[in-house]
C-alpha cells in the first residue's frame, strides 16, 4: 500500500492536533509539541510511506516498542504525528526517543482501542473542523450519508467501493463489524485473499451484469459473516459495488430492494468521482430543482430540461408526513429527522422508479414519479407507498402518513397537485391510525373544506339563528350545536347518535328540540338542513379545517 496520495481531502492550513483529539472517545497521552493535522493515514511496520506532510499516522499492527519503525518512517515522510497503542505502563522510552529523533508528536492510546474507530473519529474531526474542503478521490459526493442511510434501513454494516475495490464510504462501524470489515476499513480496500475468493466464485462477474443482489454466505474460518452485494453500473460500465454485512440483527426483508435504490443513487456520484465532478453540488442542485418544480417557483419547462424530463409529460405526486408535533426547541431535531427520512424515502423511491425525485416542502416530504401512469398503475403505486409508510413507521415510531395526491397531466400542473396533497395530509391527520389515502378517497372531505372556507370568509352569509345557537353554547357551556350536528350527520338515528355522544337517548332528544327552538331552523326543509350542517361545522370545529397539528409549517413553503 502506497500512501503518496492520501485518503482524505485536505484544507490548506489543517487543524490543530488538540482539536482533532477532541473527537476521540478513548483516553490518550501526548508526547511532543503542537502539531497541525491535514490527513489521517494508516501504516504497518516495514511499510513504505510516501510524502505525507501534516499526516496523523496510525501505527497498525504494532504495539509499544514495536511501533518504533512506524514512528521513524512517519517522521521521514513529513508526518506531523503518530498514534501508537500501549499497555498500562504507558509509552515506552524507546518510542519517546524515536519521536524526538524524528521530530514528530506521538499519541498513546489504550491497547484495547480499535483502529477503525480511531481512524473514523479522527477523520470526522478533520471534516467537522474544516480540513476537508472538497470531495477528492476516495470521498466522492455524499456517499457517506447514503451508506449510513442504507445501514439504517437494512440493519447491516455498509461499505461502498469503487471498481478497483477501494473503500469510498462506509457506515458507522461498531462491535457488529467482522474481521474482514475491520481490515477493509483500515486498509481502505478489500484484502487480497478475500478478493481472490470473490473472483474465483464469479461474484464480480455477476455484480457487473446488472442489478442482481448477490449473497455471500458466512465463513467463520475466514473471519467474515453473511453479506449482500450489488454492482453500481452506468449502462454496461461497472463503477463500483455496495456491500452490506449482516450484524447482530438479521438483514431486513427489503434489503435487496433498497440496495437497488442505493446503487442507482450512487451511480451519478461515482461518475462524478471518476471524472472529478462535484457530486455533492450536483445532488444538491437536483434536489433544489425538484423543489422548484414542486412549488412552482421557477419555469417548469426550464426546470424539466435541467432534470432531463419532458415538460409535456405528467408526474404522480406523493406526499409523506412524519407526524411529529412541533414543540419549543425541537425544530433542529425535527429537521434532522426529516433529512434522515428523506434519505430512506430516496432509497425506496429509486428502487421503485429509477427517475423518481424526492424533495422536502412545507415540512413534508414529496415524491415525484415522472410519466403519466395508467389507472392500472395506481394499485401498484399505492401498494408501494403502503410498504414505504410501514417501513417509516417502524423506523421512527410515529404515525407516518402518506397521500397519493394524484397525477399532474403535465409538469406545469405539479404545484397544484402538490397543494392537494398538502391539504389532504392535514385532513388525514384527523385519523392517525390510517396510513395511506388517495386524493380521490379524500376528495369529498377536501371539497367540503373548500366550501366551509368560503363560508368562514363571508360571515355576512350566516344564518342568524344558528349564530345565536353557537353564542348560547359559548355562554352557557352547553353542547346543543354539537348534538344537533351529530343528529343531522346520523340521519336522525337517535340510538346510534346518543351512543356516539355517550348520552342517554332522551338527553339527545331534549338537546335537539332545544337547539331547533333556539335557532328557529327547520330540519324538515332540505335547504335549511344543509345550511345547518355546514354552518354548525364551523361552530363545532372552530374553522373550516381542524387546527393544524403542525403550526408554522405553511409559512416555510
Amino acid at each position: 500500500m502506497d500512501h503518496t496520495s492520501g485518503v482524505i481531502a485536505r484544507g490548506d492550513d489543517g487543524v490543530q492536533l488538540k482539536q482533532v483529539l477532541a473527537a476521540l472517545t478513548v483516553p490518550f497521552d501526548v508526547a511532543g509539541g503542537e502539531a497541525v493535522i491535514t490527513d489521517v493515514i494508516l501504516a504497518e511496520p516495514g511499510e513504505r510511506l510516501g510524502p505525507s506532510p501534516g499526516a496523523l499516522v496510525l501505527a497498525v499492527g504494532a504495539r509499544g516498542e514495536a511501533a518504533v519503525p512506524v514512528v521513524m518512517a512517519a517522521g521521514r515522510s513529513g508526518a506531523a504525528a503518530a498514534m501508537v497503542k500501549v499497555d498500562a505502563d504507558g509509552l515506552p522510552a524507546r518510542v519517546r526517543e524515536a519521536a524526538r529523533e524524528a521530530d514528530i508528536t506521538v499519541l498513546a492510546v489504550p491497547e484495547n482501542a480499535r483502529w477503525d474507530q480511531l481512524a473514523q473519529e479522527a477523520r470526522a474531526g478533520l471534516t467537522r473542523l474544516g480540513a476537508v474542503t472538497a470531495a477528492a478521490p476516495g470521498t466522492p459526493g455524499d456517499l457517506s450519508s447514503l451508506a449510513q442511510t442504507l445501514a439504517t434501513v437494512t440493519h447491516g454494516v455498509v461499505s461502498i467501493e469503487d471498481s478497483a475495490g477501494h473503500v469510498l464510504a462506509y457506515s458507522r462501524t461498531g462491535e457488529e463489524a467482522d474481521e474482514l470489515r475491520r481490515l477493509t476499513i483500515l486498509g481502505r480496500a478489500c484484502p487480497e485473499p478475500y478478493l481472490k475468493v470473490l473472483r474465483d466464485s464469479g461474484v464480480f462477474k455477476r455484480l457487473r451484469s446488472g442489478e442482481e443482489v448477490v449473497e455471500t454466505t458466512e465463513q467463520p474460518d475466514l473471519g467474515y459473516r453473511r453479506r449482500l452485494a450489488i454492482g453500481i453500473n452506468a449502462g454496461h460500465r461497472p463503477l463500483g459495488t455496495i456491500w452490506v454485512q449482516e450484524g447482530k440483527r438479521p438483514l431486513s426483508e427489503s434489503s435487496a430492494e433498497t440496495m437497488r435504490g442505493a446503487a442507482r443513487l450512487a451511480a451519478p456520484q461515482l461518475v462524478d468521482h471518476y471524472y472529478q465532478g462535484d457530486a455533492s453540488a450536483r445532488l444538491a442542485s437536483r434536489v433544489d430543482l425538484a423543489h422548484g418544480l414542486l412549488t412552482g417557483r421557477f419555469n417548469a419547462e426550464a426546470l424539466a430540461r435541467h432534470l432531463g424530463l419532458d415538460p409535456a409529460q405528467g408526474a404522480t405526486v406523493i406526499g409523506v408526513d412524519l407526524r411529529e408535533p412541533a414543540h419549543p426547541g425541537a425544530s433542529a431535531a425535527l429537521d434532522l429527522r426529516r433529512e434522515e427520512s428523506a434519505g430512506i424515502i430516496s432509497l425506496h423511491a429509486s428502487a421503485f422508479r429509477r427517475d423518481a425525485l424526492v424533495t422536502q416542502a412545507c415540512g413534508q416530504i414529496y415524491v415525484l414519479l415522472p410519466g403519466r401512469n395508467a389507472t392500472a398503475d395506481d394499485t401498484v403505486i399505492q401498494r408501494w407507498v403502503t410498504e414505504l409508510v410501514t417501513v417509516l413507521r417502524r423506523q421512527f415510531g410515529t404515525p407516518v402518513q402518506a397521500v397519493l395526491a394524484g397525477t399532474a397531466p403535465h409538469l406545469e400542473a405539479v404545484p397544484a397537485v402538490k397543494m392537494r396533497g398538502y391539504h389532504a395530509l392535514h385532513l388525514l391527520a384527523r385519523t392517525p391510525e390510517r396510513a395511506v389515502a388517495t386524493h380521490t378517497e379524500l376528495q369529498a372531505a377536501l371539497l367540503l373544506g373548500d366550501v366551509l372556507r368560503l363560508l368562514d370568509e363571508h360571515p355576512d352569509t350566516r344564518h342568524e339563528g344558528l349564530e345565536a345557537l353557537a353564542a348560547h353554547d359559548a355562554e352557557q357551556g352547553s353542547e346543543l350545536a354539537r348534538s344537533l350536528l351529530a343528529y343531522l350527520d346520523g340521519f336522525g338515528d337517535v340510538a346510534r347518535t346518543a351512543e356516539a355522544l355517550n348520552v342517554h337517548p332522551n338527553t339527545l332528544r331534549y338537546r335537539v328540540r332545544k337547539a331547533i327552538s333556539l335557532s328557529g331552523i327547520s330540519i324538515d326543509d332540505p335547504d335549511q338542513r344543509l345550511v345547518a350542517m355546514l354552518q354548525l361545522r364551523l361552530a363545532v370545529n372552530g374553522g373550516p379545517i381542524e387546527k393544524d397539528p403542525f403550526p408554522g409549517r405553511a409559512a416555510r413553503r
